[in-house]
């Protein structure tokens, strides 16, 4: 019975719309003003943890990067660069600069494709994040390329009514997978191994153009979706709707994507994955790999996951649907991680 009213309700489930990091997010906050001018770097604690040779205090720090850098979720905004950005002060980047005693420059947004990042304008008046870098810039670090592929868009449009579908966005549709492959070939990962693998390369070259004695740190993204392994035997599904919806309620925490989905969307996580670390091999960049580390971690997990599950908002009439912000992005427990991974591979490079 559930499905079928939900099933009136369809017409505002396909207006789900999601904040912050893919296409939906752009648009749902490009109209928010700029704060700009450019941010100045936060404070230098004099007794940081952790003391660097290479890296002594006070040296420049520059984050880059989308959502996943900026901290998309997490309490404590920064409101810089500006307020649609959803920066955090808790992320990944303001923990390395106080570990290290760094000057911070924090230009990480939400949305920020690889041409945000070199030559785009992603909100009015704010210039490309890698305008902050200079020759005196001593260390960057970046996490980029999931909205050149559109895999947090994507992935928002995958939301099932239950483990054997339908999506809610497609008509009748049983999976993503069904409207992304066709004729045997995948969309998504011919978009990956063309478009996306060139603005990730190019980044790479720009930033090290732009910030040539700095030490280049690219940060992959956490697992959002198991592999076999690490997948219940019974699935992942857990519903985002649920009777108490009918009254514009949603449970928390869920994670509505069909047994198909799943499998398929890691594939194309894993595809970015690899098509990351290649580039940054060419390009003669750090790479942190973190995908294969946190599969057991990923939003399907009910312990201590890195990864927050989907929570729903909606109007009392249900005509619109949103994501609540952090939706399948690094929850405190992953940042922490994150940050953990990212100064590792800072200690081994400047010691």
């Amino acid at each position: 019975m559930l499905v079928a009213v939900l099933g009136v309700l369809v017409p505002g489930l396909v207006g789900v719309v999601p904040v912050g990091p893919g296409a939906g997010g752009g648009a749902t906050v490009a109209a928010a003003a700029p704060s700009w001018p450019v941010p100045q770097p936060f404070p230098v604690s004099s007794d940081p943890p952790e003391r660097l040779t290479d890296l002594p205090l006070g040296s420049e720090y520059v984050a880059l990067g989308d959502s996943y850098s900026a901290g998309y979720g997490l309490a404590d905004p920064s409101h810089l660069p500006t307020n649609a950005c959803a920066q955090s002060a808790r992320d990944y980047p303001h923990r390395i600069a106080a570990r290290f005693g760094l000057a911070l420059t924090d230009v990480t947004c939400a949305g920020a494709t690889s041409t945000d990042v070199v030559s785009g304008h992603q909100f009015h008046g704010v210039p490309p994040q890698i305008s902050a870098l200079s020759d005196s810039t001593r260390l960057v670090t970046l996490t980029i390329g999931g909205n050149d592929a559109d895999l947090f868009g994507t992935a928002a449009s995958c939301l099932a009514l239950s483990a054997k579908g339908p999506v809610f966005s497609g008509r009748d549709a049983p999976s993503c997978e069904s409207t992304f492959v066709r004729d045997g070939e995948d969309q998504l990962a011919t978009r990956i191994d063309s478009r996306v693998a060139l603005g990730i390369a190019t980044t790479l070259a720009r930033i090290r153009q732009a910030a040539p004695n700095a030490i280049v740190v690219f940060l992959g993204y956490p697992a959002i979706f198991p592999d076999t392994e690490h997948t219940p035997e019974r699935g992942c599904f857990r519903s985002a709707v649920d009777l108490a919806t009918l009254a514009g309620s949603f449970p928390t925490n869920s994670y509505p994507f069909t047994d198909t989905d799943v499998a398929y969307l890691h594939d194309v996580q894993a595809r970015l994955d690899t098509v990351s670390a290649d580039a940054a091999r060419a390009a003669g960049v750090r790479f942190v790999d973190v995908f294969a580390s946190t599969q057991a971690r990923s939003a399907c997990a009910t312990e201590r996951p890195y990864v927050a599950g989907v929570s729903l908002d909606g109007s009392g009439d249900l005509q619109r649907i949103d994501m609540r912000p952090g939706a399948l992005h690094p929850n405190e427990r992953g940042v922490a991680y994150l940050a953990k991974r990212v100064a590792s591979a800072v200690r081994s490079l400047a010691g």
